[in-house]
């Protein structure tokens, strides 16, 4: 496949009209659009639509009135269920378009990008199941009451979602918010728009009532910050960088709101002298490189204990320089291009404070010059050895296909440099040894640990971080917390005492 060759179903999707508010695509308000680029050509394919504050009012307004009106809110949750089902099965229908959407507009790999349209549809075919779950409690309670605890549906939600993963995480995000009966306004990353708007629609004709869910493009400035500041927003759901984060929890905090953000992380994965080399070297490998490293639980800090280091980061510089960096639709691709011009200079001037501080390259860097490496936005699987706790390299997000690599001697060492970030998002650890296996889930400070494994999220299970990562959890029954609220009912049996009886 090349971009040149549209997959059926694809070109319907391409050049959207509008956002899509109230059940209708609609303009924006001053009739601007924002480029859509390849990352792996530069060239400029599409456009979206540039919201802003009137946009988002708009959306907002509508969502309101739908949750108000309750064909979704108090819907049956069982009806729920089955168009969340039917919401699935159009996303299943439109994969392959879907996929070379995201291809396009992400610089993934064609095969990660099917990956991540299946994975959304698993995503919402699990809420749907989960739909009509959604329990309370009933009780009797002191003074011959009967107590009635019951989960009802938050309201508005406003979810702002990023360009890594644009619609797997975004269905993180709006279908459990939709399996709970709330209306949702969502913001994808002004990058990555495409498959969000046409997950809309799907939306629309697969059953999801007008104003149910809304979608509205922009950037963070012009959309993301009135939806974060709109009073009328009662949850707000936020993935995205640290720096984002704390603007967006400022703004819910003078609201008085509830918040729900999953940041960024410097993941650590720990390789234990007991562990196999070729299984943990394999998954090291793919805990930094898969999405270009573009991850944010990616496993971008090695530790290696002493007696293996040499052996094993050796056996991952083959690996790294073996991956197929390849243009992104060619099903042999195994690494795409990065984002964006901007982020891949970011990523490049990492690299180079990494070598300034004492690092050692030993592969990877800007590819070479020519074929398809000419145009768009590239940087190779690299590795960085010798990485000290000090290193920027090692405490800050690089957010690209770069691993650091940093010895240790003891497990106690290896725990504390695990710990030693303000990120706690993801964390792996590689070994034979039941008792390390244990003392690692125990002793890291990370909301996800991975045992002899790296990467794998499914939905069943929670997702979100500590520390500076964030707070609140996708995925699993636990991401219904953040789109419920309870709500107690006392109900007495027995007559009314007349507290103020003469």
């Amino acid at each position: 496949m090349d971009h040149a060759t549209i997959p059926a179903g694809a070109a319907r999707f391409l050049h959207p009209k509008g956002h899509v508010i109230d059940g209708q695509v609609v303009p924006p308000t001053r009739g601007a659009t924002l480029p859509v680029e390849d990352p792996a050509t530069g060239e400029i394919f599409a456009h979206i639509p540039a919201g802003d504050a009137e946009d988002i009012d708009r959306a907002v307004r509508a969502a309101r009135a739908s949750f108000v009106a309750g064909t979704w809110s108090r819907a049956d949750p069982a009806h729920r269920g089955r168009v969340l089902w039917a919401f699935a099965r159009a996303i299943r229908e439109e994969a392959e378009a879907l996929a070379w959407l995201e291809t396009r507009d992400s610089g993934k790999p064609i095969a990660e990008a099917r990956a991540d349209i299946t994975g959304t549809a698993e995503i919402l075919e699990y809420y749907a199941g989960l739909a009509s779950q959604i329990a309370g409690q009933t009780m009797r309670a002191p003074g011959n009451n009967y107590a009635m605890v019951m989960r009802e549906p938050a309201g508005v939600v406003g979810q702002i979602t990023p360009w890594n993963f644009p619609l797997y995480v975004g269905a993180w995000k709006f279908a459990p918010a939709l399996c709970c009966g709330c209306s949702v306004v969502l913001k994808p990353s002004e990058l990555t728009s495409l498959t969000m708007l046409a997950a809309a629609e799907l939306a629309l004709a697969a059953g999801v009532p007008p104003g149910v869910f809304n979608v509205v493009c922009g950037t963070g400035a012009d959309a993301g910050a009135p939806l974060s500041t709109h009073r009328d927003v009662d949850v707000l759901a936020f993935t995205g960088g640290v720096v984002t984060g704390r603007k967006v929890l400022h703004a819910r905090a003078d609201l008085l709101r509830p918040t729900q953000l999953e940041l960024g992380g410097k993941s650590p994965n720990i390789v234990f002298d007991d562990a196999d080399l070729e299984r943990a070297s394999a998954g090291a490998a793919f805990g930094i490189f898969y999405n270009q490293g573009e991850n944010c639980n990616a496993g971008s800090r090695l530790l290696v204990q002493a007696g293996i280091y040499d052996r094993f980061v050796a056996r991952l510089v083959e690996r790294a320089r073996a991956i197929r960096v390849l243009p992104p639709l060619d099903e042999r691709c195994q690494m795409g291009a990065l984002i964006s011009e901007r982020h891949a200079r970011k990523v490049a001037d990492y690299v180079d404070v990494g070598v300034a501080e004492g690092a050692t390259l030993l592969c990877g860097g800007p590819p070479p010059q020519g074929e398809h490496f000419a145009r768009g936005h590239w940087y190779l699987p690299t590795v960085l050895a010798n990485v000290a706790p000090e290193h920027r390299v090692f405490q800050e997000e690089i957010f690209g296909p770069v691993v650091t690599v940093t010895k240790f001697e003891r497990d106690d060492e290896a725990i504390a440099l695990a710990n030693a970030t303000e990120f706690g998002l993801a964390a792996g650890a590689w070994t034979s040894s039941v008792q390390r296996a244990l003392r690692c889930t125990q002793e890291l400070q990370s909301g996800y640990v991975w045992i002899n494994n790296y990467n794998p999220t499914p939905v069943e299970v929670p997702f979100g971080g500590v520390k500076s990562s964030g707070f609140g959890r996708d995925c699993g029954p636990q991401a219904i917390e953040t789109y419920t609220t309870w709500k107690t009912v006392l109900w007495t049996l027995a007559p009314f005492d007349d507290w103020y009886r003469q």
